[in-house]
């Protein structure tokens, strides 16, 4: 499997040596490995799942279920997770993926992609993956534009996240707290909960503009390369309380 951005859109092709089904499977699998819970989606959300070859299969359709159609994977909410994955074919081997949709939730599908490279390749999954690239570089500009928020220049990563802070916690205050702490709720260690805790115990109806903005220039790191930190000194947290 290889694949390539034109003009703004990511084509997949399969090798002589793989099928369409290998790969679109290999795709299904690594956009829900990667994919996390966002609202309601918690209520189904279980971090140890893997997708079955089986389940992975109902995500795809070879043959076209009306005159016209070329979609061959339909992966938008999958048992909680927020995969937003839709891959059409243009021709036998060759596919296109929605980047639009794609993008503007999780970033750039590179990883993802080189996720299902190495799916084919027989590597298998080793737990809960980190998906701290969603919050960073060009993932993270795709993601924060879609609420409105342009990165000014030479802005780095976390100084962006601080800064929309204040004004996106107005808008989503979940996905606020995780935009800053550059991490899905799901991989949060006990750190990131202590800092977490410490932040609801306030009166949310006192957490004006200010006080949001002073929080955030609170932490004394960026939290997402601390747990990183954390992570490569010690095995991750299973605690999601």
């Amino acid at each position: 499997m290889r694949y390539e951005k034109q003009n703004g859109t990511t084509h997949i092709y399969n090798e002589s040596s793989e099928t369409e089904q290998q790969v679109l499977r290999a795709i299904v699998k690594a956009s829900f490995e990667l994919a996390r819970p966002a609202g309601m989606g918690w209520l189904h959300f279980n971090d140890s799942q893997q997708m079955t070859d089986e389940i992975a299969d109902q995500c795809i359709t070879l043959e076209p279920r009306y005159e016209g159609d070329k979609t061959v994977v339909d992966m938008d909410y999958v048992q909680g997770r927020q995969c937003k994955t839709h891959v059409s074919r243009v021709e036998q081997g060759h596919f296109t993926l929605a980047n639009h949709s794609y993008e503007r939730d999780r970033g750039v599908p590179d990883p993802m992609l080189d996720r299902a490279k190495e799916i084919i390749a027989g590597k298998q999954s080793t737990g809960l993956a980190s998906t701290s690239q969603m919050y960073k570089g060009e993932s993270l500009t795709l993601r924060l534009k879609e609420y409105g928020f342009t990165r000014q220049n030479g802005e780095s990563d976390w100084n962006f996240r601080k800064r929309v802070f204040p004004d996106l916690f107005k808008i989503d205050g979940d996905r606020a707290m995780e935009f800053l702490q550059g991490g899905s709720v799901a991989e949060w260690d006990e750190m990131d909960n202590m800092l977490y805790l410490v932040f609801v115990s306030e009166d949310k109806g006192k957490l004006d503009r200010n006080a949001l903005a002073k929080f955030a220039k609170g932490f004394a790191a960026d939290p997402l390369e601390m747990r990183e930190q954390r992570k490569a000194v010690s095995p991750p947290s299973t605690n999601k309380d």
